[in-house]
């Protein structure tokens, strides 16, 4: 086990412990430092994996896992706090991932093929952990017009992400389906 794929594995750990400081212990500042601490965890990962070529498969399809879990865990705790517009991102959030880890796991099934994460994923990751920042430490402080916006804005780059893993699943599968003929 490499030092990635460990920091991984700490985001993981962080999801429940996220979940009862925001739900249970009412403290959005400590909640706001543990989501801070899953997202450093999640941007070292990538770094140190890169730099150091600590590339591994279990890493590559383990660390989008986290940080959906994270966004999707996130978004239920807000929502489940008051946030209405966060029960949106969170429908959507698990109609997403669902659809693109069962696409994830037909590839890797089929020809061992994992997606990595891509600049536009990285994108709306990064959106969606603004807008949840933002939603704990000052939600109360802001409209519902705000909010709305905020929401709008990561979901519709999510969208575009969603759009791009999903033509680029059907051009993968599509030549793992070639090979498999030219056999």
């Amino acid at each position: 086990m490499n030092i990635p794929n460990m920091l991984t594995i700490a985001r993981f750990i962080l999801v429940p412990v996220f979940a009862y400081t925001y739900l249970f212990a009412g403290n959005n500042a400590v909640s706001a430092i543990i989501l801070a601490v899953s997202a450093v965890t999640d941007i070292l990962d990538g770094y140190i994996a890169r730099k150091y070529n600590m590339v591994t498969k279990w890493g590559a399809a383990f660390d989008p896992i986290a940080d959906k879990l994270t966004q999707i865990t996130v978004a239920f705790c807000l929502a489940f706090g008051g946030y209405k517009v966060m029960w949106l991102i969170f429908s959507f959030l698990v109609v997403k991932e669902l659809i693109l880890v069962l696409g994830g796991i037909k590839l890797y099934k089929k020809g061992d093929v994992v997606i990595g994460a891509n600049w536009y994923g990285k994108a709306a990751t990064v959106l969606f952990y603004l807008v949840f920042f933002v939603l704990i430490l000052f939600g109360g402080k802001l409209g519902d017009a705000s909010k709305y916006i905020l929401s709008a804005i990561a979901i519709a780059f999510s969208i575009f992400a969603f759009v791009r893993y999903t033509a680029l699943f059907f051009g993968i599968r599509k030549k793992l389906f070639n090979k498999t003929l030219a056999k």
